[in-house]
């Protein structure tokens, strides 16, 4: 039997019609790799983190998760880990909608900045069902209830009892400057959050951070109608 030599003709040949081979090798092993890291990377458990998900129009969210992350994480060092996220649903975008959705169904976020309709959207069957009821927060003092005023909104559960489901945002004119428009806009918490007072804590702190008085160019320079502001 001949002996097999490996040479350039050989090589260049083998590679000629077995390239495609070694890609595929080659992205399998980036692939499991990747589930590799995927799968063993730690993760902050429910109760050490906290999602802000910015959904009553656009906001720049790197600033505004700048800006909470200090005084966030010093009131709760305990806390790991706080994400801030946009999902637009001012604007008519089919796939923000559907992000939103199934994060619901998935029972993601902590707090939630709503336009009305979506709030009583989510709200119908039973506030109770998607949303926590926020009195006792307010009444430890985890939410200021002096800066709140009458913006409390008062909604039904499943059983048709009255509590606080919701903040009215509208006074938050300092998201302002970060691209949002608060009007007709509420702050909630999610009734399956696992980690309720840190986000109560979030609640207050955008209250304490971005509670301003209404700008005198607000109105010249929003568009209502897109959710968004015209610089």
């Amino acid at each position: 039997m001949a002996e097999s030599r490996v040479t350039k003709k050989w090589l260049k040949n083998h590679w000629h019609y077995s390239w495609w081979k070694y890609m595929v090798l080659a992205m399998v092993c980036i692939l499991g790799v990747n589930l590799l890291f995927t799968t063993t990377a730690y993760r902050p458990p429910e109760e050490k983190k906290i999602e802000l998900y910015v959904s009553n129009g656009y906001v720049d969210t790197v600033a505004l998760k700048a800006a909470l992350s200090g005084p966030f994480f010093e009131r709760l060092p305990e806390q790991e880990e706080l994400t801030v996220m946009n999902i637009n649903l001012a604007q008519e975008d089919m796939y923000a909608q559907m992000q939103f959705t199934t994060y619901m169904a998935a029972q993601q976020g902590d707090v939630l900045l709503l336009p009305r309709s979506e709030l009583y959207k989510l709200a119908e069957g039973g506030a109770d069902n998607v949303f926590a009821e926020l009195t006792p927060y307010m009444d430890a003092g985890l939410i200021d209830a002096g800066r709140i005023g009458d913006g409390a909104l008062v909604l039904r559960d499943a059983q048709g009892e009255e509590g606080v489901y919701a903040i009215a945002a509208d006074t938050l004119y300092g998201l302002f400057d970060l691209g949002n428009i608060p009007e007709d806009s509420y702050l909630c918490m999610t009734s399956y959050s696992g980690n309720e007072e840190s986000a109560a804590c979030v609640m207050d702190l955008l209250f304490e951070l971005y509670q301003t008085e209404k700008p005198e160019e607000f109105d010249d320079r929003t568009n209502q109608t897109g959710g968004s502001v015209l610089f």
